[in-house]
């Protein structure tokens, strides 16, 4: 790329917004946050979760475990003594459970949780004002399953966020599936005993030739696995009236994809809304 281009290009976050993929000054793809899958980084143009971009994770079903798809890029930012910040989570965040996945819990701050939805437009505004300080190394914002929220809105969060080094994590409602979004990258999330499936929405600067990537729930929800395989094994002992403890409890060897996370170590600093304590 011609030198004076790349410096237009590094100058002007609008620019950056008409370009096919995230490309830095030197003209090529930017490197995103590991997300701690092989098969999701690797298919990802970023080779993870893209910064300076929005994301959308879209799903009906809140409190399946979505946050933990986050955890190992949210384990290695709190390491990085980067902050944390988790803006209109529908329910407060369970602390021991971050803990068990190698996340700092003193760099995550919690504002506004379980909000109604007269409170959104103040999580959009809070959203924006800490993408443009450029400190949080992760911004979460959930929207409530009823608000309504103006592509206008969506395109501010979205500026707010190019160029700068801090991903945007928006989890939204499949409600908004068919509306436009600047989003950089859009996954549709649910899950079934076995597996956490991502069909992807929207890829900037890659096909939807494999749109849909399995990973292994076991991986991605130990904890969460591990009750729902010992709730399996009671009903099926109370059922029969045998217990047998099964050697993979819930695991289908019929799986075709299955990724075990990788480890993350490294993570962040902290903003000033409500914090955890050890």
């Amino acid at each position: 790329m011609h030198p004076i281009l790349q410096q237009l290009i590094a100058q002007n976050p609008s620019l950056q917004a008409s370009l096919p993929t995230h490309i830095g000054a030197d003209g090529v793809a930017a490197a995103g946050i590991g997300t701690g899958y092989q098969a999701l980084d690797d298919y990802l143009p970023w080779h993870g979760w893209p910064t300076g971009a929005m994301t959308e994770i879209l799903t009906d079903t809140v409190g399946c475990g979505e946050l933990s798809l986050l955890f190992p890029a949210m384990a290695r930012l709190s390491h990085e003594k980067r902050p944390i910040l988790c803006i209109g989570v529908p329910q407060t965040l369970f602390s021991p459970a971050l803990r068990q996945a190698g996340i700092d819990v003193s760099r995550i701050s919690q504002l506004n949780p379980a909000p109604t939805v007269k409170q959104f437009a103040d999580n959009l505004w809070s959203t924006e004002q800490a993408l443009k300080t450029g400190i949080s190394g992760m911004v979460v914002l959930w929207s409530p399953p009823r608000a309504n929220t103006a592509i206008e809105s969506m395109r501010r969060l979205h500026l707010a966020c190019l160029g700068r080094d801090t991903l945007l994590i928006h989890f939204r409602t499949t409600g908004c599936m068919a509306q436009p979004s600047p989003a950089w990258l859009r996954l549709n999330y649910s899950v079934s005993d076995t597996q956490v499936r991502l069909q992807v929405l929207k890829c900037r600067g890659q096909s939807l030739a494999p749109p849909l990537i399995r990973l292994d729930r076991a991986a991605v929800q130990p904890m969460l696995f591990a009750h729902l395989a010992a709730r399996l094994q009671l009903n099926t002992a109370v059922t029969t009236g045998h217990f047998v403890k099964p050697k993979n409890p819930m695991i289908d060897s019929s799986v075709a994809v299955t990724t075990q996370a990788r480890s993350a170590t490294s993570s962040l600093a902290t903003p000033t809304a409500s914090r955890f304590s050890h």
